[in-house]
């Protein structure tokens, strides 16, 4: 029998004790990785979740967010949602009370606002700093006036595609956290702010089922993080659960997963976390430059522990 355990990204090692102390009071993996993707959103220093997330190009920050339970593949999730101190508790709500599997934008809001979901502003001084030296790089005046007819000038004066490739790695980044409780079911939450600086509206892998998020209790789950368009091309969590299914090891699901991003030949890279029926765990990159890590907590470790993946070349 595997104790119940929480793996998670690396940005959330510090936070895995709030989803243990979830298993060890016997709450369902649903319940701790919630609970560990809050404490995450709710991290000030993680400019790439929740708050203090760099906003889109409009200075607005756009949150996404995907709960899914292995046991009854039930689903929610949120996108473009602003406003709401935690995402992945509307994704939850969604899963629990809406007769739909995602919400976006304004209907998002209004769902999360009828639910009870906590409001309150996700800007930080860190977020705006960042945001404000975008706008003096970008523009010899330092100001915009924030309306839908600048996003149009500024989309007509730039190559939009080659704009986002020269973002800075450090403006991506998603937190991926499952976790299996003491009767065998797993869950997979996923929260993000999304790509710094991005178009209005846009959404990533994060809340796409199947693209950046999937569990099922039969095979194991499997969610991502990097540039959300390519696990989007490829279906790449479900994808990864479909070689486990297929018979593959977690280790070569996630090789072949990775090797399928880099057949895209698109620019930007691609990260998964996956666990299997087993209790065993990985995570995989394509990227060369720095190895891939994750975090993983039992219920009977004190703290969590740093754990090896692979990186994938070309």
């Amino acid at each position: 029998m595997v104790k119940p355990f929480i793996i998670g990204t690396h940005n959330a090692g510090p936070f895995l004790y709030a989803g243990v102390d979830a298993l060890k009071a016997g709450g369902s993996a649903l319940d701790a990785v919630e609970a560990a993707t809050r404490l995450v959103e709710s991290n000030p220093d993680d400019s790439s979740v929740g708050l203090g997330g760099i906003p889109n190009i409009l200075g607005v920050q756009e949150m996404d967010a995907s709960l899914m339970c292995g046991r009854t593949l039930r689903t929610g999730a949120v996108g473009a949602l602003k406003g709401f101190i935690h995402p992945i508790s509307v994704a939850r709500k969604v899963l629990e009370e809406a007769p739909h599997v995602m919400l976006v934008g304004a209907g998002a809001e209004h769902f999360a606002r009828v639910m009870g979901c906590e409001e309150g502003s996700l800007e930080t001084e860190s977020s705006r700093k960042v945001y404000r030296a975008f706008v003096e790089d970008t523009f010899e005046h330092g100001g915009i006036d924030q309306s839908q007819e600048w996003v149009v000038t500024y989309a007509r004066s730039q190559n939009l595609r080659q704009w986002y490739e020269r973002l800075a790695d450090k403006h991506h980044g998603t937190v991926n956290i499952q976790a299996m409780d003491e009767n065998g079911d797993m869950a997979s939450a996923v929260s993000t702010s999304g790509t710094a600086l991005k178009f209005p509206g846009r959404l990533g892998d994060s809340p796409v089922i199947g693209a950046g998020n999937y569990c099922d209790n039969r095979f194991g789950a499997a969610a991502c993080t990097g540039r959300g368009e390519l696990a989007i091309r490829n279906s790449t969590a479900r994808t990864i659960i479909h070689y486990m299914e297929d018979g593959l090891s977690i280790k070569e699901a996630c090789f072949r997963a990775m090797k399928d991003i880099h057949a895209l030949k698109s620019f930007g890279g691609m990260n998964c976390l996956a666990l299997d029926v087993k209790g065993g765990t990985m995570s995989a990159s394509t990227r060369e430059d720095r190895e891939s890590t994750y975090w993983y907590m039992d219920v009977g470790m004190r703290a969590p522990e740093t754990r090896k993946g692979i990186n994938v070349k070309q």
